[in-house]
């Protein structure tokens, strides 16, 4: 599989909600929803409908207005060059073959360092969703899509489900993934996360809060560490910052910078070759 062209459905989508929009939930629902119960055996459709929402996915209030959007992507070949990098992508780092969702953003979404969040993705084991809107640059759209599709690529190694994956795992995969970016994009591709706090903060809170912790099992119990808990002391971003740290300094102590070696090195195995072993 690849890229599904998801266009048809959303111009129908659309459509029908402009004619029938006392029953939008249930349309966006089951127009969208329903044929991702393939990817999700173990959840309902209205389950799954609550997890995109959560992730980015534009909601059934805005479906009925989404069609200068849906242009606008359109215009731009956002399905074409979203599968050309991930030929690129998938040649590059031996990646799986696994299908690509893109759905337009929802406007409902927080500013970040003064400006609105233009894209957001999000990888399972065995599928991506990207969340995009016609603003989005060329190059910004090639970065998410290399940032989760390396998620991807790392899942694979681990061979674990989500109630598995320990807070080590976690860190690594976002720090990997942002590496690839900038190895790929440059520098100002890096998400801004990425430099949010000195070498010696990260330092500290890793002794504080992380370190003790990296054995956390559950994603679900990761997203403190990861997004920030400030009622905790967990400043905003932080594990992705520290997870960068973490993999920046492993390669600067002389780990590989082979990508496709790197994505299967064990995390304890970089930790243990960054600046936060032994902290």
């Amino acid at each position: 599989m690849a890229v599904v062209h998801t266009l048809p459905v959303l111009y129908r989508l659309n459509e029908r909600l402009k004619e029938q929009g006392e029953r939008k939930v249930e349309i966006h629902r089951d127009m969208i929803c329903d044929s991702l119960k393939e990817f999700f055996p173990e959840f309902t459709a209205e389950e799954i409908q609550e997890e995109l929402l959560s992730r980015g996915l534009f909601d059934p209030d805005e479906g009925a207005t989404i069609s200068e959007t849906l242009m606008g992507l359109e215009d731009k070949k956002v399905w074409k060059i979203v599968q050309h990098e991930l030929n690129h992508l998938k040649q590059l780092w031996n990646g799986p073959d696994i299908p690509i969702f893109i759905f337009p953003l929802t406007k409902h979404r927080p500013i970040v360092d003064g400006a609105k969040v233009k894209k957001n993705g999000v990888s399972y084991n065995n599928v991506l969703f990207l969340f995009v809107c016609e603003e989005l640059e060329i190059v910004e759209l090639q970065a998410l899509l290399a940032h989760e599709y390396h998620h991807i690529c790392r899942l694979s190694y681990l061979d674990k489900s989500p109630q598995e994956i320990d807070l080590l795992d976690t860190l690594i995969i976002e720090g990997m993934a942002e590496f690839a970016v900038e190895e790929l994009y440059g520098e100002r591709s890096l998400s801004p996360w990425t430099k949010g706090y000195s070498q010696e903060e990260c330092s500290n809170l890793w002794i504080k809060y992380f370190a003790r912790a990296i054995h956390v099992k559950d994603v679900d119990n990761h997203f403190p560490f990861l997004y920030g808990n400030e009622v905790v002391g967990l400043p905003k971003w932080i594990g992705y910052c520290i997870g960068y740290r973490i993999v920046r300094s492993y390669i600067e102590n002389g780990g590989t910078t082979d990508h496709l070696l790197l994505s299967r090195t064990p995390s304890y195995k970089i930790l243990e070759g960054s600046l936060f072993k032994g902290l």
